[in-house]
C-alpha cells in the first residue's frame, strides 16, 4: 500500500519547498513509481486547497521520473496535462506558431519526449526552432548551446541528454545539413579552437571533429573545474589563475553553506513530515 503523504498546504508547513525536496531524495534514490504516485497525490491536494497551479512544479519530477521507467507515451501525457492546466488547451506541435519565449520548452520537453517516441522529425524541427530562437540574440554564443547539439551520449537517457546530433543520426543526415551548422561553428569563440586542438575551418567542412572539439573542450573543463560550479565558456576561455580563484571561492561558499544550521533544521522536517526518507542517500 501507497504511504499517504501529509496535506502540507493545509498544515501550512512551506509546502511547495518541503514537497520538491522530498521529490528530489525520491529520484536520487531511484525510487520513480514512488515519484510518480506521490506528484499526482501533492497535485490533489493543490486542487481543493491553493488551486491546480500550486501544484505545477510536481509534473516534470513525474516526466522524468516516467522516462526514467520507460514509460514514454505516460511521461508525454503528463506533459500534455501541463499544457492543459497552464493553457487550458493541449499544445499541438506540429501547428502551433512558436515564439522566442517558447525556447526553453522546446528543447528541454517537447523536442526529448518526442525523440523518446520515436518521433525523430518532428523532434528534430522542435528543438533546430529552439536553436534558431537562440541565434536570433545578435550576441549570442555557440557554446551556450554546444550541449544542445553535441553530446557524447551513444543513447540519451534523460530529456536534458537529448541532442542536435542524436536526432540527426536517427535520421541518417549529416550535421553539416543544419541550416545554422556555419552559424553554430563561427559563434563558437576563437580561444575555444586551440584548447579544443580543432580548427575552425576544418569543423565547417568534417562535423565529425566535432567529436574531438567536444571531448577535449569537457576534459579541460573537468580539470578545471573543482567547485561543481561551472561558468561556462569562461571556465574555458580566462587565465587558469583567474579560474582557480574563482572555483576556490565557490567551494569555500559550498562548505559554508553544507554547514549551515539552517540545513540541518530543514532535514529534520523533511523527515518529521516524510518518515519513508529515514535511512535513504541524501
Amino acid at each position: 500500500m501507497a504511504t499517504r503523504l501529509p496535506d502540507l498546504w493545509r498544515a501550512q508547513a512551506d509546502a511547495e519547498r518541503m514537497y520538491q525536496l522530498y521529490l528530489v531524495r525520491l529520484q536520487r534514490n531511484g525510487l520513480h513509481e514512488r515519484v510518480v504516485t506521490a506528484c499526482r497525490q501533492i497535485r490533489r491536494y493543490a486542487a481543493r486547497g491553493p488551486g491546480r497551479p500550486a501544484g505545477l512544479f510536481t509534473f516534470f519530477f513525474e516526466v522524468d521520473s516516467l522516462v526514467a521507467l520507460n514509460s514514454y507515451h505516460a511521461a508525454w501525457r503528463q506533459a500534455q496535462l501541463r499544457d492543459e492546466t497552464i493553457r487550458g488547451h493541449r499544445v499541438s506541435l506540429e501547428r502551433r506558431r512558436w515564439s522566442a519565449k517558447d525556447s526553453s520548452e522546446l528543447a528541454y520537453t517537447y523536442a526529448p519526449l518526442m525523440y523518446f517516441l520515436k518521433r525523430y522529425a518532428l523532434g528534430c524541427k522542435l528543438l533546430e526552432t529552439s536553436l534558431g530562437f537562440w541565434y536570433q540574440r545578435p550576441k549570442a554564443q555557440s557554446y551556450d548551446v554546444l550541449f544542445h547539439v553535441y553530446n557524447a551520449d551513444d543513447e540519451p537517457r534523460i530529456r536534458p541528454r537529448v541532442t542536435l546530433a542524436h536526432f540527426y543520426r536517427r535520421l541518417g543526415r549529416d550535421l553539416k545539413e543544419w541550416a545554422l551548422w556555419s552559424t553554430f561553428v563561427n559563434r563558437l569563440a576563437a580561444p575555444l579552437f586551440p584548447i579544443a586542438g580543432v580548427e575552425r575551418k576544418a569543423l565547417l567542412e568534417d562535423a565529425s571533429k566535432l567529436t574531438v572539439l567536444f571531448a577535449n573542450l569537457v576534459r579541460v573543463r573537468e580539470e578545471r573545474v573543482t567547485s561543481g560550479v561551472t561558468r561556462g565558456q569562461a571556465d574555458l576561455i580566462e587565465s587558469p589563475a583567474k579560474v582557480k580563484r574563482w572555483q576556490n571561492a565557490t567551494r569555500a561558499r559550498a562548505q559554508r553553506f553544507r554547514n549551515d544550521p539552517a540545513r540541518e533544521r530543514t532535514r529534520g522536517l523533511l523527515l518529521q513530515h516524510f518518515p519513508e526518507l529515514q535511512g535513504l542517500a541524501r
